[in-house]
């Protein structure tokens, strides 16, 4: 890489082929690395993503331990970002992630397609969440897909059908969203 004074060696240089891994793991900052492409990941979310962010959080892990009491065990986690996940087309920051299979969670990060993501939109995110992060996603076979939008007061639930999504939900603020395939329920907003 060709650092000057406008492009620090630590950051993404301009070029024509695309990202590595390898030319990931030196960047300074929160960067996404898809199919070569990198995407800065700030600013930090505003407030109000923030909030929703930490509510459902909290309301995953209730949910959670609940369903543990009552299927008698269980190991899914919730874990909220940052948190890098790597996947077979590289590496993103979803805002939350659900991973019932201990071993996909290493000292690096998620190791392949957690069982739930839930990306909440901010305006320097949303067409990415809804396009090249979703088709990731979709690619690495994670079977659910939660797309909350605050400022519509919208989720969009989407399942991994025979290798499509399809969707599944669409879930008002105040109601709840079944999650899981229906093994635990949060509500939203």
């Amino acid at each position: 890489m060709i650092a000057s004074k406008e492009f620090p060696v630590n950051l993404p240089q301009p070029r024509q082929t695309g990202y590595t891994l390898d030319d990931w793991q030196t960047w300074e900052g929160r960067w996404e690395l898809l199919d070569g492409v990198a995407y800065n990941m700030t600013p930090s979310p505003n407030p109000e993503h923030q909030r929703v962010a930490t509510e459902l959080v909290t309301d995953l892990n209730l949910a959670l331990r609940e369903d543990r009491k009552r299927c008698g065990g269980g190991s899914c986690q919730v874990i909220a970002a940052p948190i890098d996940v790597f996947l077979p087309t590289g590496v993103v920051v979803p805002d939350l992630v659900v991973v019932c299979d201990p071993a996909k969670i290493t000292q690096r990060g998620v190791e392949g397609a957690p069982d739930l993501v839930v990306e909440i939109l901010s305006p320097s995110t949303a067409a990415r969440d809804h396009s090249i992060k979703r088709w990731a996603y979709e690619a690495a076979g994670v079977p659910e897909y939660l797309i909350v939008d605050p400022e519509q007061q919208l989720g969009i639930l989407l399942h991994l059908q025979n290798g499509r999504y399809e969707e599944a939900a669409r879930i008002t603020w105040g109601s709840l969203a079944p999650l899981l395939s229906g093994r635990i329920s949060v509500p939203l907003g």
